[in-house]
């Protein structure tokens, strides 16, 4: 038996090739978009400022998209919507405080940005299963029953 060398044909650059599949232009993933990256970032430090008008926030970050686009693209990137992500953060840094600190939680719950500690109580429990105090009480060591 004789070897003979396979046959190569040339279908020209990579863009024509993936051209013949896709007539769409192939663009980089939603993920990495600048702008869903300022609006976490923006999140990320200070949670509590997000609650102001979500228009606003993308005229100062210089974002050039409208709040519903900002949303609309925010949750494709992400998952999750601006608000989920800012309540979860939000209750993270306050979970943070009460294992590091003895302020009592409803100083906590007004930093986090809550008005009323009924609502910061609900919501924390939502995420954390554990009530704020019985959250610092099992973090501290303490009996939860105590």
């Amino acid at each position: 038996m004789i070897y003979e060398r396979p046959v190569v044909h040339s279908w020209g650059n990579l863009d024509k090739f993936l051209h013949l599949f896709s007539p769409k232009p192939i663009r980089p993933p939603v993920s990495d978009d600048w702008r869903v990256q300022k609006l976490k970032s923006l999140i990320d430090i200070d949670p509590a400022k997000m609650q102001q008008n979500l228009d606003q926030v993308c005229r100062e970050l210089r974002l050039c998209v409208s709040a519903r686009q900002a949303r609309r693209l925010f949750k494709a990137c992400t998952g999750v919507g601006i608000r989920e992500y800012r309540m979860k953060r939000r209750l993270d840094a306050a979970a943070h405080e009460l294992q590091t600190t003895d302020i009592p939680v409803k100083a906590i719950a007004g930093t986090a940005g809550y008005r009323h500690l009924s609502s910061f109580t609900k919501h924390f429990l939502k995420q954390f299963h554990l009530r704020p105090i019985d959250f610092r009480r099992l973090w501290n060591g303490r009996d939860i029953a105590a």
